[in-house]
């Protein structure tokens, strides 16, 4: 969606600031939920307090958890007010009109008629895990390399970690397992020979690079399976500096490791 935040990444003069309230840069979580005015809307509709004041730094992360708290009913019913949050910012930019959060929201329910917020009567739209899924070690002789990446306020940052079977990086392998929860990433990985693009023609080179004995093998995970380079990733942000390390790793990610190595 054409936030301000995405904008100023084209038009360097852009000015990225929220234009209803002008304090924090317009990213698509602070357009649909952490701006004061929109945030007004899912109050005044009652969603779950931990949904509205919950801290995320994705959209798509928010969605899910509202996925997992809601009904399919009152999840297509979230949907439409999130329409609408959209659209009452768009009159603010194009005609300069300022809604109250209770028009915003009497205009969502009466798309949705008989609006509801939460019905214990109908199961999750998303179904919450019986148990979590955590990182799998890979067979012998092979080394499973995990890989996370933002992009976030101009800056990019990424976490990449190599382990063995026993949870350790060893060297003199030859197949090499690689996870990450980037789908489009294992996509283009797994297609560079009919990618004709750009970064596709990078990829092919970068293969080029190895020797022929080596065999890859790109897959998707889920977050839960690649915490190690989640966490690596965003200690890099925080901290806003690199580091290359062997069997030395952080102890920020000390806890995961560990317990990864013993499951």
């Amino acid at each position: 969606m054409p936030t301000y935040e995405r904008i100023s990444k084209i038009r360097k003069e852009f000015n990225s600031l929220c234009p209803r309230c002008g304090s924090n840069v317009e990213t698509l979580i602070h357009a649909l939920k952490d701006c004061p005015r929109a945030k007004a809307v899912l109050v005044h509709g009652g969603l779950k307090n931990s949904l509205v004041e919950g801290s995320y730094w994705k959209c798509v992360d928010w969605i899910e958890d509202a996925a997992r708290s809601l009904d399919k009913k009152a999840l297509s019913d979230f949907i439409t007010v999130l329409w609408n949050i959209w659209n009452s910012r768009n009159n603010k930019v194009f005609n300069d009109t300022k809604e109250d959060a209770k028009v915003t929201w009497d205009r969502a329910a009466t798309l949705s008629r008989d609006f509801r917020i939460f019905n214990i009567m109908e199961k999750p739209a998303i179904p919450k895990p019986v148990g979590e899924k955590g990182w799998q070690k890979p067979g012998p002789e092979v080394v499973k390399i995990n890989f996370d990446a933002a992009v976030n306020d101009r800056m990019m940052s990424f976490g990449v970690v190599a382990r063995d079977n026993d949870g350790f990086v060893l060297g003199g392998v030859r197949v090499l397992l690689i996870e990450t929860l980037k789908l489009n990433g294992v996509n283009r990985l797994k297609k560079a020979h009919v990618d004709f693009s750009t970064l596709g023609h990078r990829i092919r080179e970068l293969f080029l690079l190895f020797e022929p004995c080596f065999n890859f093998n790109f897959v998707w995970t889920p977050r839960s399976c690649n915490k190690a380079a989640d966490q690596l990733y965003k200690w890099a942000y925080n901290n806003k500096c690199n580091k290359v390390f062997d069997m030395d790793y952080p102890l920020e990610i000390h806890d995961v490791i560990l317990k990864d190595a013993i499951n």
